[in-house]
């Protein structure tokens, strides 16, 4: 059980009585003191049993997957599905700093690429990949090294809801500081209500439209040194444009189930970690090209995901402001694969951004051309999943 003042404990005895949302734990100031211990065939038989028509389409190394959407000729989603976008301005940072899909990483054992502070978390399989399970409150940290965060940066994390049948998991990006004490926190519970919390200050607090349905989703977290702003999905849950002495040097996730239950496990997924880049116009004038990570696909396919509508926006005013400017899309791909599919998959998207920026912008078709490199022209390395990260991109090169 929690522990909390008396002086909390009626005003808690009445939510819980009301049903209401838990708030964050920053504001009460305690933490379970439970016993930690793994629940070994009763844990795996939950996350093993859970129904396949549940869970979305697992993330793989070459992109993160996302729900099923009507698909135009050209391989770009439907306008409806990009419509749901139109006010999420989230893009993700140009330099991968950490990623981490979990792939390779072995059943039970825990995940090699992350540091332990407290809890207990293994590699558990469902719906054919990877997840970091947690069974009991606990922190762990990328292994990342220590230091002031970069001026402009991006955080996202994938999780797994039950929906209507999830039991109290809370989901939380930490910020610590230099003396190793969390500075910041960013959490989702219940999956609906929302919190932001920085230097003890309770910044946003908010309540998603619907309670989050069964399957994949992703927090994310768009920095500068002032300020933050912070996401689940395609919703806009904090935008604080100013924060005063915040300095964080180093970042952890926090995942508490909340009820001393055994069958109530939580799952993480897929974890990025980016520094910001410059922006687009920025780019165009310095280096005559547009280097981009904010146009995403469905894994292997040249379908382009409902969360890059801020980008291709982006791009497209830039066309739209400058009647001179010509482009060559250049889609370029990491090396996993043939030679062969990399090359057509990198074709294949180059065309469906030019497609999509046709139809959505009215650009005319004269001033865009189109190529793909597959794997040709690496940015990193191919033998990291940081290096393959930032090899999977969109170029935009001025003709």
């Amino acid at each position: 059980m929690r522990r909390f003042t008396l002086a909390l404990l009626p005003a808690l005895l009445s939510l819980a009585l009301l049903a209401c949302w838990a708030p964050a734990d920053a504001q009460f100031g305690g933490l379970k003191d439970k016993l930690k211990q793994k629940v070994e065939k009763k844990v795996e038989k939950a996350v093993e049993g859970e129904e396949q028509d549940e869970a979305q389409q697992a993330p793989e190394a070459e992109e993160e997957a996302a729900p099923a959407a009507e698909t135009t000729p050209g391989g770009t989603s439907s306008a409806e599905e990009m419509q749901l976008y139109t006010k999420y301005d989230f893009v993700p940072g140009d330099k991968v700093i950490f990623y981490d899909d979990l792939s390779g990483e072995e059943a039970g054992e825990f995940p090699s690429r992350w540091r332990l502070d407290s809890g207990v978390f293994e590699i558990a399989r469902q719906g054919g990949q990877n997840w970091v399970l947690c069974t009991d409150e606990g922190y762990i940290r990328p292994k990342i090294a220590v230091g002031p965060l970069p001026p402009k940066y991006t955080i996202e994390y994938s999780f797994y809801s039950k929906g209507p049948e999830q039991k109290g998991h809370w989901f939380h990006i930490q910020w610590l500081s230099a003396e190793d004490e969390e500075i910041g926190n960013f959490m989702v519970s219940d999956g609906r209500h929302t919190h932001l919390r920085l230097l003890e200050k309770d910044l946003a607090d908010k309540e998603l439209p619907a309670e989050l349905a069964p399957g994949i989703h992703t927090m994310r977290v768009m920095a500068t040194k002032s300020s933050v702003k912070c996401y689940i999905d395609n919703e806009r849950v904090a935008n604080v444009p100013a924060v005063e002495g915040f300095a964080p040097v180093d970042i952890r996730v926090k995942m508490d189930p909340w009820l001393d239950e055994p069958n109530n496990p939580m799952l993480m997924g897929n974890f990025r970690y980016a520094e910001g880049g410059k922006t687009l116009r920025e780019q165009l004038d310095e280096a005559g090209k547009i280097v981009t990570h904010g146009i995403l696909f469905d894994s292997g396919s040249a379908k382009i995901r409902a969360e890059s509508y801020k980008t291709l926006a982006d791009i497209g005013a830039l066309l739209t402001e400058t009647p001179a400017l010509r482009l060559s899309i250049e889609g370029h791909t990491d090396s996993d694969g043939t030679d062969e599919a990399n090359l057509k998959l990198s074709q294949d998207r180059a065309a469906s951004v030019k497609a999509y920026l046709i139809e959505a912008y009215k650009i005319d078709a004269g001033r865009l051309e189109t190529k793909g490199w597959g794997e040709g022209k690496p940015l990193d390395v191919n033998t990291t999943a940081e290096g393959k990260a930032n090899n999977r991109r969109v170029e935009l090169v001025k003709l």
